[in-house]
């Protein structure tokens, strides 16, 4: 068995596979952010991952084949093995989860994931009361929400689509901006990536740029705006696999409860719930051995992240 391991950058990367066989939301950060790339030649399919020095970290699964996936990541634990590491993945979806308790990893879940059906999303009814409030408010401080011209910066991850920006300016400054990468797979469409609102940007800012972007993805047919994954939201011991850490979750459930970096993802929770998602998902963390701190770090970091 030949594998590979390359950097970003090297030319080698492979962005067909993203296209082919990355059917998780988080298939194209994961690629366009990743460090290395792992393969192994005459077989279909790669497996994005960053070196810490202790564990390699990975998100959101094997991109390959569904029948490619289990040979692939065992080879990848073969090769961690081999390198002294322990392998931790988060943002996994149940098959995924699945996929790595069949490896021998411990899995729990560890948040939620959201995501609108564009071609029924309306904004009338009770239901999108709080979201109609927050983008008429943005409206009355003089927010105005567009698509922002975008350059390529000419790295790898544009060769498989590119990424999209759509900002809120009052005036000359901008207060809002979201950017959006897209989503192959089953459930195709988009991705609410990055969100940033200034200090002192008015209420409904972010809502008001999202509800634009929804707006022209709508018009272009696009199928889903994936809203993200939030650690710490949704927890339910019926989501957990046979593999679970009962530590772990009490953990996890602590964390939730009592966590300083709760009240971020609280905010961020509150923010997916004003768009009445019409698809929720639980949300996996994956490790090996003694890897949990390492693992539960990751998912913290996650977060705190924007």
């Amino acid at each position: 068995m030949s594998i590979d391991t390359f950097a970003v950058g090297s030319g080698d990367t492979d962005f067909g596979a993203l296209r082919a066989y990355g059917d998780n939301p988080g298939a194209f950060p994961a690629m366009s952010e990743g460090a290395e790339y792992f393969t192994v030649a005459g077989r279909q399919g790669v497996i994005p991952y960053r070196d810490t020095g202790a564990q390699l970290h990975q998100s959101a699964g094997v991109i390959a084949p569904h029948d490619g996936q289990e040979p692939l990541l065992r080879a990848f634990v073969e090769f961690a093995a081999e390198r002294r590491r322990k392998v931790v993945a988060t943002g996994l979806r149940r098959a995924e989860a699945q996929l790595f308790s069949r490896c021998g990893f411990t899995v729990n879940q560890a948040g939620s994931s959201y995501a609108l059906y564009l071609p029924e999303f309306r904004l009338g009814g009770p239901r999108l009361a709080a979201l109609r409030l927050a983008v008429s408010r943005a409206w009355l401080a003089g927010v105005e929400a567009a698509e922002e011209a975008y350059e390529d910066s000419g790295t790898a991850a544009g060769e498989a689509g590119g990424r999209r920006v759509f900002t809120g300016r009052v005036g000359d400054e901008t207060v809002a901006r979201v950017t959006y990468l897209p989503v192959f797979g089953g459930r195709p469409g988009w991705l609410h990536h990055t969100a940033h609102r200034v200090p002192g940007a008015p209420q409904g800012a972010l809502e008001a740029v999202n509800l634009e972007a929804v707006r022209v993805l709508t018009a272009e047919r696009a199928q889903w705006l994936h809203l993200g994954f939030t650690p710490f939201a949704g927890l339910c011991a019926q989501y957990e696999l046979g593999s679970a850490s009962v530590l772990a979750a009490r953990l996890l459930r602590l964390a939730a409860e009592r966590g300083e970096w709760r009240h971020r993802a609280a905010e961020r929770l509150a923010y997916q719930r004003t768009w009445d998602p019409h698809l929720v998902q639980p949300g996996y963390l994956a490790w090996q051995g003694g890897a949990a701190a390492g693992a539960l770090g990751r998912l913290l970091a996650l977060a705190k992240s924007p």
